[in-house]
């Protein structure tokens, strides 16, 4: 996961190297603006799982630039992330990113364009770039070696000279990752990910072009996100909703927490893609207090959810409030942090 934030910041230092290099002129590529290529550009993240079971990801919208003055930026789209499964994609954006909050990761770096003019007499340089990557609320430095290389007058690649690993906890993704585990069925997942990129950057007449094709993406990315889902894919998403824990309440009220808006928007976005389909918003709670005293706040607090959905536009009819107080803990309740997994909201696509 932090891997997505390692290829971010891989990323930059593509981008900025790309910025310094170029053609027959050395000054003058040094000094030139250039923009990501997006159809030729890759970034990957690689984890493992189980007992040596590695899987390999690749996030397919990145874009990015380097300004004349050496200011390089690169935004990944954490949502993007394919795992070739749709349940997979869902898990890994809502359990571990959380893109709902964080839905992208952000690599800025400043290129001291005095070490990129080796590539004047040389085809390629091996560059130590420094980058602040921003991701899941965490900003972190790193600094890695990318190998920039001439591919023409007006294009460069930047290619990772190495994995960079990177921990789960250095952006803050150990409960996602818990998480992430949990749904899976409790398997172990090691908590670090590498991260490989290669990247291609354009300048001059090439320019234009690219920024027209990031346009284009941009807009597609867009309608998207809007565009209707399968009554399959609804199930899929409000399951792994269920799975967060993120939708919370004052204690011992119904009332909702600022935190759970986020959440509860892209549920709300989520409904309204797939309009003919009903679904249950279902309440519980620990077994702290009294049964009938837990059976109505759960009944309060699910009806809490269902306004908040019809509020954002989600049709009334289609949602249907239910509390279990504590009859159905999802486990035991002999801990506190047990406790808290209990106190949670589920929703159940109505067949």
């Amino acid at each position: 996961m932090p891997a997505t934030n390692a290829r971010v910041f891989l990323v930059v230092a593509l981008l900025a190297a790309a910025a310094g290099m170029g053609g027959a002129n050395a000054q003058d590529v040094v000094n030139r603006d250039w923009v990501l290529d997006p159809g030729r550009s890759h970034v990957y993240m690689e984890t493992e799982k189980l007992e040596k079971v590695i899987e390999k990801k690749a996030f397919a919208r990145v874009e990015g630039k380097v300004d004349q003055d050496g200011q390089a930026s690169i935004k990944i789209d954490l949502a993007s992330l394919d795992t070739g499964t749709d349940i997979r994609n869902v898990r890994m954006r809502f359990l571990l990113f959380e893109t709902y909050k964080f839905p992208n990761a952000l690599i800025t770096a400043k290129l001291d364009k005095s070490r990129l003019r080796g590539l004047a007499t040389k085809s390629s340089v091996t560059y130590p770039l420094t980058m602040k990557v921003e991701m899941h609320g965490v900003s972190h430095e790193f600094t890695t070696d990318v190998s920039v290389t001439r591919a023409g007058d007006d294009t460069v690649t930047v290619a990772t000279v190495k994995p960079i690993v990177v921990g789960a906890e250095t952006f803050g993704f150990g409960g996602g990752l818990a998480k992430l585990s949990d749904a899976m069925g409790g398997i172990n997942i090691v908590p670090s990910a590498a991260i490989t990129f290669d990247l291609t950057f354009a300048s001059g007449d090439l320019k234009p072009a690219l920024e027209a094709v990031q346009a284009q993406r941009n807009k597609e990315s867009a309608e998207q996100q809007t565009k209707a889902i399968t009554a399959e894919a609804c199930e899929t998403r409000f399951n792994v909703i269920s799975e967060t824990g993120a939708i919370y309440f004052k204690t011992d009220s119904a009332e909702l927490d600022s935190k759970s808006e986020p959440l509860l928007d892209s549920g709300a976005d989520i409904a309204k893609r797939c309009p003919s389909v009903k679904f249950e918003v279902n309440g519980y709670t620990d077994n702290v207090g009294g049964r009938r005293y837990n059976q109505r706040l759960s009944e309060r607090r699910a009806k809490s959810v269902v306004d908040y959905l019809v509020a954002k536009g989600v049709e009334a009819a289609r949602i249907k409030a239910t509390g279990y107080g504590e009859s159905h803990p999802a486990v035991p309740n002999n801990s506190e942090a047990n406790r808290a997994k209990n106190r949670r909201i589920e929703f159940k696509v109505v067949k």
